[in-house]
């Protein structure tokens, strides 16, 4: 006897976990531009403006990374990364890793972007504006699953990614829940260092 769909009912809990395998399965692979780091190796970047910066990855003694970047022998950015873990293997996570350095419209000074894994699973993004702080980054987002960004012309940033972490204090944070049991996916279109805000009353 052929069996009908309505033999087989599916329950709610089901396809719920099919829309949370949907939304893991179509998460996009941030661009491979961002390079990935080896420590102590120093990365020369030539920026449209004219600009090159220079940026290099180092242990500190805790065996945690420290960023530095710098123009001219000028630091533009020294600051400890904390519990950051960079890869480039088949590992989830791994493909969205990686260093770059973007000019980012209104900003004066180029950004610096930096993706690594904050733990098994969570993605980190930290985003250094030397305007905001040479040490500490200006803007922190952590992915329950993914974080990814693209740039939206030569100077818009775009970035991606779910879970709760949903506010950026100056900014404008739009985010979605229409995927039932997958955590919330959020996305900020940066046409300006709106991060900056914040970091003026402190």
């Amino acid at each position: 006897m052929v069996q009908t769909a309505a033999s087989h009912p599916i329950n709610s809990t089901m396809i719920s976990v099919f829309r949370l395998l949907a939304c893991l399965l179509v998460i996009a692979i941030p661009p491979s531009s961002a390079e990935q780091p080896l420590p102590g190796r120093v990365h020369t970047l030539a920026l449209d403006s004219g600009r090159t910066l220079q940026w290099v990855l180092l242990r500190d003694r805790d065996m945690t990374w420290r960023l530095r970047a710098s123009e001219e022998q000028r630091v533009l950015i020294d600051a400890t990364l904390g519990s950051c873990r960079f890869c480039d293997g088949e590992e989830d996570g791994c493909a969205m890793t990686g260093v770059a350095i973007r000019s980012l419209k209104g900003s004066g000074n180029p950004v610096i972007i930096v993706v690594c894994l904050a733990d098994s699973s969570r993605t980190m993004l930290q985003l250094f504006d030397p305007a905001v702080s040479a040490s500490s980054p200006a803007m922190l987002i952590t992915g329950s699953y993914f974080i990814d960004w693209s740039m939206h012309g030569e100077d818009t940033l775009l970035i991606e990614w779910d879970g709760p972490e949903q506010t950026i204090p100056g900014c404008d944070v739009q985010s979605d829940t229409a995927f039932g049991m997958a955590p919330v996916q959020n996305r900020l279109l940066l046409d300006s260092p709106c991060y900056r805000q914040q970091h003026a009353l402190e």
